[in-house]
């Protein structure tokens, strides 16, 4: 199939794929005698298996570590991707912490908002800055 074809099966534009290419994620693709890039069913599960990937947080680096350990199939490839995926969740939940220090910091700024205060408390607390960053530390 050529890029077009690939490219609305999988729902990503002809761009991405070429990304993809540049970037080693995708071989680079068979031509044909006019120079069409051609591509087949294991193109399409390789940009199936990125696109799944991708939909649960990970990142091309992730992605890439993956693709090769799936390639190379070493004895210490599954702990190296279970040392990153390991990494990953350890940034996810330092990142629901900031968050949830976030949710709680605007929270009370609501209540006081709904409790008739003069002044706006979120825009102060935004505008003296310290706070409302500590809260999301």
């Amino acid at each position: 199939m050529k890029i077009g074809d690939l490219a609305k099966r999988c729902g990503v534009s002809r761009d991405t794929l070429r990304f993809y290419e540049r970037e080693g994620l995708i071989s680079p693709p068979l031509r044909s005698d006019a120079g069409y890039r051609l591509y087949g069913e294991p193109d399409a599960q390789r940009i199936q298996f990125i696109q799944r990937a991708q939909s649960v947080g990970l990142t091309l680096d992730d992605i890439r570590e993956l693709l090769r350990v799936q390639r190379l199939r070493t004895p210490g490839a599954c702990r190296r991707v279970a040392e990153r995926l390991r990494s990953r969740i350890g940034a996810i939940d330092q990142r629901i912490a900031e968050l949830d220090a976030f949710r709680r910091e605007l929270a009370k700024g609501l209540a006081l908002c709904d409790e008739g205060a003069e002044s706006c408390p979120v825009v102060l607390s935004f505008a003296e800055g310290p706070r409302m960053k500590e809260a999301t530390r």
